[in-house]
């Protein structure tokens, strides 16, 4: 699994996420710090699913990234 910082306006907004699975396959993911919601994607790139975060567990997404 891989991760990345996204960057609008030169502020952290959010992370990406890409799970690498067999034959090449895909499954992203995008925790949105401004929505506070997690977005899933399939194999495909279609949006499949969104779910809301606590904003708590945002923050403390948030936090992790500024100690690193």
């Amino acid at each position: 699994m891989t991760h990345r910082e996204v960057i609008r306006g030169g502020k952290t907004c959010g992370i990406y996420f890409c799970l690498h699975g067999p034959r090449s396959v895909k499954l992203t993911a995008i925790c949105d710090f401004t929505k506070n919601a997690v977005i899933y994607y399939g194999s495909d790139g279609i949006r499949r699913e969104s779910a809301t975060v606590p904003v708590r567990a945002a923050n403390l997404l948030q936090s992790d990234l500024k100690a690193a």
